[in-house]
Formats: structure tokens, C-alpha cells, sequence
């Protein structure tokens, strides 16, 4: 079998990099190709301004996406040679990558590669089954080696967390700006789009074509998706917030690498997980979940997600073609 050309590792690495998880499934890149080099670019015009006001989340899951390129690479015999926000001057340039030296790709390479296609977001209620310490410890380790600390909540934490969480819904859905943008990326059932969340993976009621805007326009929403909300957090076997040092975008990229190499490993584990950060765009929940984890200045709390074991899904979210995101220059 003749070698792959390094034009179509990329490719490759592209199409693992697409199936990365993103706020509301907006799936806000862009990668080109320019000789040997990748360019992974945010899609400001996928930006959820009234969601993710801070940038802070478009910014973890172009990091997430990275990530997955990278263990493209590393399947595929390459190091992977990445240089983070390389030019202050084109702010949306998150990253440039590139082969790297040649190497021998490993078991768990192959493994964090099979991966990527069956990690799928999980909103559902988990199994009463715990999560062991071992299997804990095994996704802090894959956390830490991107710069990031995953902090597994007590059982008083993740009581103090239901509530946080809960009391955000109920702020959240209380806004107009807020529920006109959640509708955008809400794909009611027998509807296709490459984007956006199956409106049946929500649980917010009715799943019909025109129940989108019904729905969101009941006034008891929050109160209601609050309790679901603050009922799976208390269920989830494993909740965790994952932290930097500091706050910056270098910082939210090296937390959304760490959160798809958790993913990752979590799925290779038999796990599904689901996400809470939405308190986290609260400056005052914000605070309140940064004293939670010590106070002292030293972790920034970025991400909040509950993990365990789950029924599959019906409908995974879907994903754009390659070709729509991808663009190449020899």
C-alpha cells in the first residue's frame, strides 16, 4: 500500500478534528490547508454572543477540535507539531499544525482514534453505577497533561453544584435574547441540518416540527428544566469541574484540549457525559463555583460537566461535511 501524502493526513486529521463536541453543536472552525501546514481558525459568525458573551466557549471547542486533530496525527505515525495563537495580529487563528517527526503510533493513539466516532454527547439520566477511582484518576491524568486540573466534586460540592446549575436555567430561561438564540440551534424532529441539537435530546416537551417555539415560550420552562437539571447532576455518578491557571484564550483552548482528551477517555471507558457550564457565564455563579474549588486564585474554573454510564442516544448530533469547513492551498 503506497504512503498517504501529507496533504491527506491533514484531510484526515481534519475529518477527526469535525466530529469534536461545541456549544449548542454550532461547530464554530474553519481549517485550511496551506502546503503542509493546518490553520484552525473560530468561525466568529458561529458565535453565540448571548450564550458565550466572553468568547470563552467558541474558544474551548475550537480546543477540543484541535485536540482531535491531534490524535489524528499521532495515529497516523506523526507527532503533530502545534503552535497555539500564533499571530496577535488574526485574533481567530487559534492554532498552526503540522506533522512533526515521524513516530510509531501506539495502542492508546488507536484507541483515542476509534474513539472520536462513537463520543457523542449524552443528556440523558446515567445508570446508578458508580464510577470507580481508578477510572477517575486515569481521565485527570489525560486532563493534566494538557494544563488543566479536572477536580472531581464531593458528594457536598456536587449538592452545592445541583443548585448553581439549577438557578442559572432559571435565569437563563427567563430571557428573551437567550431563548430566541437557543431556537436557532434547535432542530425540531423530521428536520435535518448538519448542525444545531436534535430537539428530542433537550427534553423540553413536545418534539414536534412546530413545538420549537412553543416550547420556549412556556413560562414554566425554566422552573421545570432546572429541577431535570439540578436532578442529574445530584444522579451523576462523577461531576467534575476542570480549571486553569490563568483566564486567558491560550487558557480556554489548553481547557478545551483537556476536555476532549477526558471525553475521549471516557468514551474508551464505556462513559457518556453531558454539560453543566452554563452557570459559568455568571460572573456571581462564576465566583461562587471558583470558591467551591478553593478560592485562592490559583484555578479558574472554565468547564462543568457530570459523567457515567447511560442509555444510547436516538439521534446523535449531526456533523457538517467536511468540505464545508475545510479549505485547501497547495
Amino acid at each position: 500500500m503506497d504512503a498517504l501524502s501529507p496533504a491527506q493526513i491533514l484531510r484526515g486529521a481534519v475529518a477527526c478534528a469535525i466530529q469534536a463536541p461545541s456549544s449548542h453543536n454550532t461547530q464554530p472552525w474553519r481549517f485550511r490547508r496551506r502546503g503542509d501546514v493546518l490553520e484552525l481558525r473560530a468561525d466568529r459568525d458561529r458565535h453565540l454572543d448571548v450564550i458565550d458573551p466572553l468568547r470563552r466557549q467558541i474558544t474551548i471547542s475550537c480546543g477540543c477540535a484541535l485536540y482531535n486533530a491531534r490524535v489524528a496525527l499521532r495515529a497516523s505515525g506523526y507527532v503533530g507539531q502545534v503552535d497555539l495563537m500564533p499571530d496577535r495580529d488574526r485574533p481567530d487563528l487559534m492554532a498552526l499544525i503540522g506533522l512533526g517527526l515521524k513516530r510509531t503510533a501506539t495502542a492508546d493513539d488507536l484507541d483515542l482514534l476509534a474513539a472520536i466516532s462513537r463520543r457523542h454527547t449524552n443528556r440523558r439520566p446515567f445508570f446508578a453505577r458508580p464510577v470507580g477511582q481508578a477510572e477517575a484518576e486515569h481521565l485527570a491524568r489525560a486532563a493534566a497533561a494538557e494544563r488543566t486540573k479536572m477536580i472531581r466534586l464531593t458528594p457536598d460540592q456536587k449538592r452545592e453544584l445541583a443548585g448553581l446549575v439549577a438557578e442559572s436555567d432559571r435565569r437563563r430561561f427567563s430571557e428573551p435574547a437567550y431563548l430566541a438564540q437557543v431556537a436557532q440551534w434547535l432542530a425540531p424532529t423530521g428536520t435535518y441540518r448538519g448542525d444545531g441539537i436534535p430537539f428530542v435530546e433537550k427534553e423540553y416537551g413536545s418534539t414536534g416540527r412546530f413545538a420549537v417555539g412553543r416550547t420556549l415560550a412556556d413560562p414554566t420552562l425554566g422552573e421545570r428544566f432546572a429541577d431535570i437539571e439540578h436532578d442529574r447532576v445530584m444522579g451523576a455518578p462523577l461531576v467534575v469541574i476542570m480549571a486553569t491557571r490563568d483566564d486567558d484564550e491560550i487558557d480556554w483552548l489548553d481547557c478545551g484540549q483537556a476536555l476532549e482528551a477526558v471525553l475521549l477517555r471516557a468514551t474508551a471507558l464505556g462513559l457518556s457525559a453531558a454539560y453543566v457550564d452554563q452557570l459559568l457565564e455568571y460572573e456571581d455563579l462564576h465566583a461562587a463555583v471558583h470558591q467551591m474549588i478553593g478560592g485562592d486564585g490559583d484555578l479558574v474554573p472554565h468547564m462543568a460537566l457530570r459523567l457515567g454510564y447511560a442509555p444510547p442516544l436516538d439521534r446523535p448530533a449531526p456533523r457538517r461535511d467536511l468540505d464545508e469547513v475545510f479549505d485547501e492551498e497547495d
